[in-house]
C-alpha cells in the first residue's frame, strides 16, 4: 500500500478552507486514493484556518463509507491549524452518530420540518 501526501492548501488554491466547494475538491481526492489502494496522508501545512463547513465534507463524509477503523488505518491527519483539533473532534463525532443512524437523523428532520 503506497501512502499518498495531500496538501490541502495547494489542492484549494487557499490558506482558508472555508466552504463545503473546498471541502469536496478535498473529499474526491481522498476517496479517489482510498479507491485506489493508497493509504492518504491529508497535510494541513500553509492552512491558517478552517471551519466546520469544509470538514463536515471534506472529512466527515467519508464515515458515509468507511468505518472508523477502517479511517483509522487509511487515513492520516497532519499539520491542522492550531485551535481547530475540537472542531475537527466535533465533525467525526457528529458524522458517526450521523452516519451509524442515517434514517433516524432524516425522520427527525422531517418530524421538525412537518411539526410532527
Amino acid at each position: 500500500m503506497d501512502s499518498i501526501t495531500l496538501n490541502v492548501a495547494s489542492l484549494i488554491k487557499s490558506p482558508s478552507a472555508l466552504t463545503r466547494e473546498q471541502g469536496i475538491v478535498i473529499y474526491k481526492q481522498i476517496m479517489q486514493n482510498l479507491n485506489s489502494g493508497n493509504k492518504v496522508i491529508l497535510d494541513f501545512q500553509d492552512v491558517e484556518s478552517l471551519i466546520t463547513p469544509f470538514l463536515n465534507v471534506s472529512i466527515g463524509k467519508l464515515y458515509e463509507t468507511f468505518s472508523s477503523a477502517e479511517l483509522n488505518n487509511l487515513l492520516e491527519i497532519k499539520n491542522l491549524p492550531d485551535g481547530t483539533n475540537s472542531k475537527f473532534q466535533m465533525v467525526i463525532t457528529n458524522a458517526k452518530q450521523y452516519y451509524s443512524n442515517k434514517d433516524i437523523f432524516t425522520k427527525a428532520v422531517e418530524d421538525v420540518i412537518h411539526n410532527q
